[in-house]
């Protein structure tokens, strides 16, 4: 009852926390993860765990927001409408009544489908059950005979079986573990952004926006959604307000257009931008553009998936502003020309 595997996955430990010291899904379900891999890999792993495993395993899959049909029915077992698995199968001893006589009709090995619950399997396997199937037809000394059916597995027959459904569970559990870890290092990576970004923003004393966005991305329906779109797009209204001191009513960018009228927020960040250094093929440039389209779109239509990928690319675009620029206000033009404002 083990899974042969080179060296065993130790678990680390520790708080199950984020960088911002919020307890994390992706984080706790890694954790759980580590705990089954090494326990299904133990030499002296007893079957008695594995019902409790496949739970630990459910429950890491929830954590990620998965839903794998295959645990629940290893948990609760199969029924008619549903294929075994062909690890499940075990040649048995098969005993055929005669369903008048009520005696045996045939007496053989066949493959027996184990469709019974783990709990039930583990909590069976020392003395084995009978399953019994309803009027099949068997051959009885050249004659037809209307026959009940009855499967006798014993404990090493059970005992193959649960060994393939811990194999199995290792292998699913390791893929798991794969997509738990880019998961968790995605997580790790935004809740950087998250620290970085709100910490700069405080300073310039730039309402939280990006917390409300959050927020109200959690919720179920478009309003929430297009409200979280709406508060990253005031983030931009804040910045150009805070970024841009300079009192001029146009701007030349030096494309071959002239004087632009700095009229939005979207203008000024891009004056800003330039005035930094910055040019076209840089991130925060690329990005300002089609964002604030997309967070703008949000007054009229939002899915859920829009407003997640606004968040997202806002705290991106700062994150990349903060790390290009010295997001110093800009009180004087040096790259660009500008007309005064009247």
């Amino acid at each position: 009852m083990k899974k042969d595997v080179k060296g065993r996955i130790e678990n680390r430990g520790g708080g199950i926390t984020n960088s911002s010291g919020e307890p994390s899904a992706t984080m706790e379900a890694e954790s759980k993860l580590e705990s089954l891999l090494s326990s299904l890999s133990n030499n002296n792993l007893s079957v008695d765990e594995l019902p409790q495993l496949m739970r630990l395993y459910v429950h890491s899959l929830r954590l990620l927001g998965i839903d794998d049909k295959w645990a629940s029915m290893e948990l609760k077992g199969y029924t008619d409408s549903e294929e075994t698995p062909a690890y499940r199968r075990q040649v048995c001893d098969v005993t055929y009544l005669g369903v008048k006589s009520g005696k045996v009709v045939a007496g053989t090995r066949e493959l027996c489908k184990l469709e019974q619950g783990l709990t039930f399997m583990v909590g069976h396997r020392e003395k084995g059950w009978v399953n019994n199937y309803k009027d099949p037809t068997v051959k009885s000394e050249a004659k037809l005979a209307t026959a009940e059916r009855f499967e006798h597995p014993k404990k090493w027959e059970i005992d193959v079986v649960l060994g393939n459904i811990v194999d199995e569970l290792f292998d699913r559990a390791s893929k798991i573990m794969v997509k738990a870890k880019f998961g968790s290092a995605i997580d790790t990576i935004f809740r950087d952004y998250q620290r970085t970004v709100g910490s700069v923003l405080s300073d310039l004393e730039i309402e939280d926006h990006l917390g409300t966005a959050y927020k109200n991305l959690k919720g179920g329906d478009e309003a929430s959604w297009r409200a979280a779109a709406l508060a990253c797009r005031n983030v931009f209204h804040d910045l150009a307000a805070k970024l841009w001191g300079v009192k001029c009513s146009e701007y030349n960018f030096d494309d071959g257009k002239g004087l632009i009228e700095l009229n939005n927020p979207r203008i000024k960040l891009r004056a800003f931008m330039r005035e930094k250094g910055l040019n076209k093929k840089d991130t925060p440039v690329a990005l300002l553009e089609p964002l604030y389209g997309d967070a703008s779109a949000a007054k009229t239509e939002c899915s859920y998936e829009d407003a997640r990928s606004v968040l997202i690319m806002t705290y991106l675009f700062i994150a990349e502003l903060i790390r290009e620029t010295d997001m110093k206000p800009v009180t004087e033009i040096k790259r660009g020309s500008s007309k005064a404002r009247k």
